[in-house]
């Protein structure tokens, strides 16, 4: 009887959960999103006052010369300067600021996309290490499994030769054979240490997995009506990569529009109160209290042909930019295509699987009487157990592959979500 653990590290979610807190990679995307999310403020600040906050004051000391009839007069005066401004400048019509802020918002809408992508990559890499180490677990189980078969048979055959009824050769051969099954045992042992090292790392849960595959739910992955072409379409709509490049295209489109803004005027409202007091030589002894408003224009006239460098500058870009978005458009319709394909190839490989158990239990239950009858020989006895062996170990690693192109369909459709991850993490029994 299975029985379900209430421990909180054994299934998909709760991997997750810890994934999402302890994985640097992830912790990293999230901060650099939130870092980016302030170019849309920065922005926006554009549009508003400038209010500006000018102090000065100190000592001054001026030897003046004054030429009169009589002569060369010479002055020192030593005096006190004041000087204090506070000044307002709020922009009126600004095409550069307008298109920076219109190239934030899309800035910032890739960003988001790219984090959506990030946290899919979260739930992929964990389901992809998740299945690793319980395939792992298993081919190490089998090994142990086959380990025991041949060293029986080794004992077997030393009896036989004890008796007279067996061969040196016969000792030998499962010799050699249990040497060979001790170094695959030991290589599947260090496979799934570094699987679970590579789980560690990702979610920082140190406790073996405790999970055993149902397979009946499986099935329930299997392609229903759904063609590549819906699937293809799923990509175009919903893919966050995609969105990204497009928004990245719209960056570029408004990078062109802010460089074009080179050629237009500007327009400031600008105010200004200020008072001083023997702030300069020529305004010795005098005091000055200011109030001005006055509307500011700028027209450029010429630059020597740096703004229209910029315009086709960021002209090329534009045209990278599309490139970009038309080769990741290419690569995802290629994973998709190569997933949807894989699934159904997965799909078959388990119906053939699941036969070549079936007829390979049948067969070695056969052989295994045939031996005690004395008319098949120990080994072919052990030839029959490995082929049972390496048939549940295909078939095993069949099912993990299935569930893992069904994963990666959902990625490269850029759908895969916490729901996915839910429904994958139903398709085991965490035991106790």
């Amino acid at each position: 009887m299975v029985v379900v653990s209430t421990q909180a590290h054994d299934d998909l979610n709760s991997l997750y959960q810890l994934a999402l807190t302890h994985n640097a990679d992830y912790r990293a995307a999230l901060a650099n999103t939130e870092a980016e999310r302030e170019e849309l403020t920065k922005a926006r600040a554009l549009f508003y006052p400038k209010v500006q906050l000018g102090l000065t004051r100190g000592r001054g000391n001026t030897d003046r010369i004054t030429q009169t009839t009589l002569g060369a007069i010479n002055t020192e005066l030593d005096y006190s300067l004041e000087n204090y401004s506070l000044s307002v400048k709020q922009p009126l019509f600004n095409r550069e600021t307008m298109a920076i802020y219109s190239g934030a918002k899309s800035y910032v809408s890739a960003q988001e996309s790219l984090l959506e992508q990030e946290n899919a990559k979260l739930i992929l890499k964990l389901v992809s290490v998740y299945l690793e180490t319980l395939y792992a677990q298993e081919r190490v189980q089998v090994q142990q499994r086959k380990l025991e078969a041949v060293s029986q048979q080794l004992r077997q055959a030393e009896q036989r030769y004890a008796h007279g009824s067996g061969t040196v050769v016969e000792v030998s051969e499962a010799q050699a054979n249990l040497d060979v099954a001790k170094v695959e045992q030991i290589q599947a042992s260090n496979d799934l240490l570094s699987s679970q090292q590579s789980l560690q790392v990702l979610t920082g849960a140190t406790n073996a997995l405790s999970a055993a595959l149902v397979v009946d739910g499986v099935s329930g992955l299997a392609l229903t009506t759904q063609t590549v072409d819906a699937w293809l379409a799923l990509a175009r709509q919903s893919h966050p990569e995609l969105a990204a490049a497009s928004q990245t295209v719209e960056v570029a489109k408004k990078d062109i529009e802010k460089k074009q803004a080179g050629h237009y005027p500007t327009l400031d409202l600008v105010g200004v109160r200020s008072y001083s007091q023997n702030d300069s030589n020529n305004t010795l002894g005098s005091r000055f209290d200011t109030t001005t408003i006055a509307l500011q224009m700028n027209v450029p006239l010429f630059a020597g042909g740096y703004v229209n460098a910029n315009v086709r500058q960021s002209a090329s870009r534009l045209t990278a930019s599309e490139e970009n978005m038309t080769a990741k458009s290419r690569e995802i319709e290629f994973n998709v295509r190569k997933y949807f394909q894989g699934l159904q190839a997965q799909q078959q490989s388990i119906s053939a699987y699941q036969q070549a158990v079936q007829s390979a239990t049948i067969a070695l239950d056969g052989t295994q009487k045939g031996f005690l009858a004395g008319f098949k020989t120990n080994h072919e006895v052990l030839d029959a157990q490995q082929k049972l062996f390496t048939n549940q170990l295909s078939l095993t690693k069949a099912y993990y592959s299935l569930i893992s192109d069904w994963v990666n369909l959902q990625f490269s459709s850029g759908v895969l979500s916490l729901e996915a991850l839910n429904r994958v993490s139903q398709l085991f029994i965490v035991k106790r």
